[in-house]
């Protein structure tokens, strides 16, 4: 006999620990999409589309605005059929980037409590808001980074005056806060 196996034959079987089931991260945890942009540049028609169209996806919206709400975003808590949106929450405090970890954390941990009904998130930000410290909070919160996962980041630009605010010339001292 000789050492050598020969392909016929099968191998000798050798245990091996089982490991433990390992998480697919993204799987088990909630994605959230950022939505950013200008005043008027369209965010609230991107979500509005987003919300309409059938994917048979149960969406959570966290909608950060000033002031008391325009019309359009007042009717996308209402469905088609009639039916609110019960994940609707409007936070109306003030811009969610100067106070992201008493508001913005607030508002998805309260809407954490109700995971099952959603399978994502829609953030949309104030046009006032800078994405950079809101996208910080799934790194600063350990709690709330073990339930939900940043996705990624939409910027809407107005196509019609998108070019013009990004050349603007701004006096002296002044950040032109289309290119920041």
């Amino acid at each position: 006999m000789s050492d050598v196996s020969s392909d016929d034959e099968c191998p000798d079987l050798i245990p091996v620990p089982v490991r433990p089931e390992v998480n697919d991260e993204p799987a088990c945890k909630i994605p959230v999409t950022i939505i950013t942009g200008f005043l008027g540049a369209g965010k609230t028609t991107l979500l509005n589309y987003i919300l309409t169209e059938q994917h048979e996806k149960k969406i959570a919206v966290i909608l950060n605005e000033f002031g008391a709400g325009s019309a359009v975003e007042q009717s996308m808590s209402i469905g088609q059929s009639g039916e609110l949106y019960e994940e609707w929450l409007e936070l109306r405090n003030g811009c969610l980037c100067c106070s992201v970890k008493d508001n913005g954390v607030q508002a998805i941990e309260n809407l954490m409590k109700k995971r099952g009904k959603f399978d994502y998130i829609l953030l949309e930000t104030t046009g006032l808001a800078d994405p950079g410290p809101i996208a910080s909070i799934f790194w600063l919160d350990d709690e709330l980074g073990s339930e939900i996962y940043l996705d990624g980041i939409i910027t809407v630009i107005d196509a019609k005056f998108g070019l013009q605010h990004i050349k603007e010339e701004k006096p002296e001292g002044i950040l032109n806060e289309a290119v920041r």
